[in-house]
């Protein structure tokens, strides 16, 4: 496995201490605008509100005031995996997901989890009133709706837990919740912070004529959004991943004092390029669910295009996946 090269601490202290100086200034090629430390970030998806915290801290100069020098590789539906990149040593960081830390682990990588985004994950079912999946029975003979084949673990794991057969058929879909609508199935493998306003937009009325059920509720309950890094980078640079997760954290409490900062920031600047737009700044109280709201980012929660196309996590590699937690809609 390709390792990172590791960055010397002792270089960037070196640099911070002599541009107080000025010292810096007259060593040739160490100009004190060189001070910060490359870090590099692998995006699992677009430029876009799952990672309002981010621009936040880039706008506001956290990271820098760290001594870091951030980047980021935005990711995308025909980018290589998060954990890829970081096998690879092209980034420091990646947003993952469970499952697929698990497969990089049993494959030798020494990577480690650092933090996660969500506490609580928004994963969810969505079922329509026709058979609404509350409880882990509900699932029992269900056809559910999915993205990815490792969803498949997440089934096994709530029928095993709650004692139940394994009596289940899945049923590989797209990016959007309309064949749940049209009957192709009883329950939809989404996010309960992006699906459902599909659904409402669509005219349904949720808790009547559909409902949303987290996958906490159904007994699978893991922190969502998991921060991973190498352990060697980790372990030879301790201060400087302090300093990053210091910088990170600070822009996800200022994102929470005003989420449309990042959202103005998102649409004129990081997702320039994917014609995002905002939505309501304070979507109906419905739209959360009613488990750990407190728990997730306020503030407009869906990402479409003006292309009318939806663009959601599906391959679970990032800090948001089916959707975004976010402050945009229409992209």
């Amino acid at each position: 496995m390709s390792k990172l090269p590791s960055l010397s601490l002792s270089r960037r202290q070196m640099l911070v201490g002599l541009a107080g100086t000025g010292i810096a200034m007259s060593i040739p090629g160490w100009a004190v605008a060189q001070a910060g430390a490359p870090v590099t970030t692998a995006l699992g998806w677009i430029p876009n509100a799952e990672y309002a915290g981010l621009w936040i801290a880039i706008e506001n100069g956290y990271f820098a005031e760290e001594g870091i020098d951030i980047s980021y590789t935005p990711g995308g539906p025909n980018a290589p995996g998060v954990l890829v990149a970081l096998a690879a040593g092209d980034a420091n960081y990646a947003g993952a997901d469970w499952i697929p830390l698990f497969e990089a682990l049993a494959r030798g990588n020494d990577f480690v989890v650092l933090g996660a985004a969500f506490p609580t994950s928004p994963a969810a079912l969505i079922s329509m009133a026709a058979r609404p999946v509350k409880e882990p029975k509900d699932l029992v003979g269900a056809r559910i709706l999915n993205q990815m084949p490792a969803d498949k673990n997440t089934v096994d794991f709530i029928l095993t837990k709650a004692g139940l057969p394994l009596d289940y058929t899945l049923v590989p879909t797209g990016f959007s919740p309309e064949p749940l609508v049209a009957g192709d199935g009883d329950a939809y493998f989404a996010f309960a912070t992006n699906q459902p306003i599909t659904l409402e937009n669509m005219g349904l009325v949720r808790d009547q004529d559909f409902f949303v059920t987290l996958m906490s509720d159904l007994g699978y309950s893991t922190p969502a959004g998991i921060i991973v890094a190498d352990r060697k980078y980790v372990e030879e640079n301790r201060p400087l991943v302090v300093g990053y997760l210091t910088a990170l954290l600070r822009g996800w409490i200022e994102n929470g004092k005003d989420p449309k900062v990042a959202a103005e920031l998102i649409i004129n600047k990081y997702g320039a390029d994917f014609g995002l737009r905002a939505g309501p700044a304070d979507p109906p109280e419905r739209t959360r669910p009613a488990a750990d709201r407190s728990r997730w980012c306020s503030g407009p929660l869906l990402v479409r295009s003006r292309r009318g196309r939806h663009h959601h996590r599906r391959d679970r590699q990032g800090f948001g996946h089916r959707g975004n937690s976010g402050l945009l809609r229409d992209r």
